[in-house]
């Protein structure tokens, strides 16, 4: 079984006020707790690349669409995608990463996210559970797997 804690994104920043739309000031984070976290670390590394794709709309992007986006970047306004998704870290707790969203996370990314997440743990046919990391989890010094992707 695969699945996440329901607020995991309350538990990481304030809801957006009603006028300001849907979403939360935060930049989110993943923890996978596993019974089997080689493989948990491996889903969430795949899970991460994909982050990078996903809008602020929900829309996982294609490279094709990252490119005909870049470009129209030099003339309007286009879609927010994370600016930032860490390597895997391997911590006590089990495999985590975190997301620069600049501190706002629309309800459509996160659930994007979140999905995308659940998906890449469904297909290694583990046991998982994703949840808010604590604000306690130790990252100085612990081994990480390297984004496919990132140098």
């Amino acid at each position: 079984m695969v699945n996440a804690a329901p607020d995991i994104f309350d538990q990481q920043g304030d809801k957006y006020e009603a006028s300001l739309g849907d979403g939360w000031e935060t930049s989110p984070a993943f923890l996978v707790l596993s019974d089997d976290d080689g493989k948990a670390a491996h889903a969430l590394g795949r899970a991460g690349v994909r982050f990078s794709h996903i809008d602020e709309y929900g829309r996982e992007l294609t490279p094709e669409q990252r490119d005909v986006e870049e470009q129209a970047a030099k003339t309007w306004d286009v879609p927010y995608t994370p600016n930032f998704i860490s390597d895997v870290y391997l911590t006590p707790r089990g495999p985590m990463v975190w997301t620069d969203t600049k501190g706002e996370l629309t309800r459509a990314m996160g659930e994007a996210m979140l999905r995308v997440l659940l998906e890449e743990l469904r297909a290694e046919g583990i046991t998982a559970r994703v949840v808010a990391p604590p604000a306690d989890v130790p990252l100085e010094g612990v081994p990480v797997i390297p984004l496919a992707g990132s140098s």
